[in-house]
């Protein structure tokens, strides 16, 4: 299996595992000094610290779950959500399908400027 199939593979699985979780155990996110935190944001500052240090590190993996994890509150992020109601939404879930047709078009891409 090539490189950018097993990061879009293991990408969809995070997105699945997270989406199921957080379903699961409905929790709010923890609040720091009156913001509240989302997983989505953790995803995010992975991805960055990964893009960063590629030069001398990569690991796909890790790459590969920091990206499910914030995929998978896009949706949510682009119809400006507020509650758990919202992130399941057919709304959120449809961009949630968009953004993971993208990924798969440009797997090899992002591959590619990560290695």
């Amino acid at each position: 299996m090539a490189l950018y199939d097993k990061f879009f593979l293991i990408t969809l699985i995070t997105i699945i595992i997270t989406r199921v979780g957080v379903y699961i155990f409905n929790k709010p996110s923890p609040t720091i000094k009156n913001f509240r935190t989302h997983h989505w944001m953790f995803g995010l500052i992975f991805i960055i610290i990964f893009f960063l240090i590629s030069s001398f590190y990569t690991n796909i993996y890790l790459l590969s779950i920091s990206v499910g994890v914030f995929m998978d509150e896009i949706g949510f992020i682009i119809i400006k959500g507020k509650s758990h109601k919202d992130n399941y939404s057919p709304e959120s879930f449809m961009i949630l399908m968009f953004f993971i047709l993208l990924l798969f078009i440009f797997r090899e891409t992002i591959i590619n400027l990560y290695t």
